[in-house]
């Protein structure tokens, strides 16, 4: 057990307001961190859509009580994970939440209470924060919105429930038919920007999405699967891809050719210089970022 989770009981139940909740969790190589993630709130319905893990994943979330496991046998990225989950869940709300982040009963409870106080939102989400407890700011204004705002800012956290544009997708709460409504995620995203796209729609569709301050969540954040150069190179080279599509989508076609055409000859040179250096994991990263952004453009 993770030395920041509190001691919990193996044999207790939730408490009954969060039977309203079915915790989905899409899993990839996770057997490092999900056990923590899913003993948080010990026998929370959960489905767990496991895409296609060579690990044990599966085995460990199969130990859990009220646990459902859907084996895909293929990974077809987060998104299609998702949408995999929603069809086979039939409560009010959905916490949909990263295999490497935590969110016991009591900050459920509190996202619960802010939904109950602001009858109109269609997603609810905690803070995020970092195993030392330093803050990872969770929303945002919507990507093609936002100018240069870091994840890591130093501004406080509102000291009360605020309406965002984007909410984190690494733990948030939305309403099961909200999201069955439009359509679920995007799964032209295999990965990255998804629940950029998947906020904008639901802000879109006349619901809010409100941030919750008192509720919190940690996330290790990038330990859900074992780090390697080829792992390093595909998650970015998807990151780029899907920044691409994402412009496409809600800038237009021209306008993400032109952003991609801007982008390109920074990506180039960074890749370059650091695989003359040999910063192999860096520029590894680079030249993944470089491919997936063009390559979104020609397919």
């Amino acid at each position: 057990m993770l030395p920041y989770l509190l001691t919990y009981d193996q044999n207790q139940m939730p408490d009954p307001d969060l039977l309203s909740v079915t915790r989905l969790i899409v899993s990839y190589n996770s057997s490092q961190v999900i056990a923590d993630c899913l003993d948080a709130i010990p026998g929370q319905p959960t489905v767990v859509i496991d895409n296609d893990s060579k690990d044990n994943t599966a085995e460990i979330c199969r130990q859990r009580d009220n646990t459902k496991v859907i084996e895909t046998g293929e990974n077809p990225g987060f998104g299609a994970g998702v949408n995999r989950g929603f069809e086979n869940i039939d409560t009010e709300w959905s916490l949909v939440i990263n295999p490497d982040a935590v969110l016991d009963g009591q900050n459920l409870e509190r996202m619960l209470d802010c939904a109950r106080r602001f009858p109109d939102a269609g997603m609810i989400a905690p803070a995020i924060v970092d195993p030392d407890g330093a803050l990872d700011y969770s929303h945002d204004k919507a990507l093609h919105r936002r100018k240069g705002m870091s994840r890591k800012r130093l501004d406080p956290l509102p000291e009360g429930p605020v309406c965002a544009e984007f909410l984190s997708g690494a733990a948030f709460l939305v309403r099961t038919d909200v999201a069955k409504q439009i359509g679920g995620f995007d799964e032209t995203f295999f990965l990255f920007y998804e629940d950029d796209d998947f906020c904008w729609r639901v802000a879109n569709a006349g619901y809010s999405l409100i941030l919750e301050p008192a509720a919190q969540a940690i996330h290790l954040g990038g330990t859900s699967t074992i780090p390697s150069a080829r792992i390093a190179y595909r998650r970015d080279y998807h990151m780029g891809r899907s920044l691409t599509l994402y412009r496409q989508k809600h800038l237009g076609p021209r306008t993400a050719f032109l952003m991609t055409f801007s982008d390109a000859p920074r990506l180039l040179s960074k890749a370059m210089l650091r695989s003359l250096t040999g910063s192999w994991s860096k520029a590894a990263r680079d030249w993944g970022r470089l491919n997936g952004t063009i390559s979104r453009l020609f397919s």
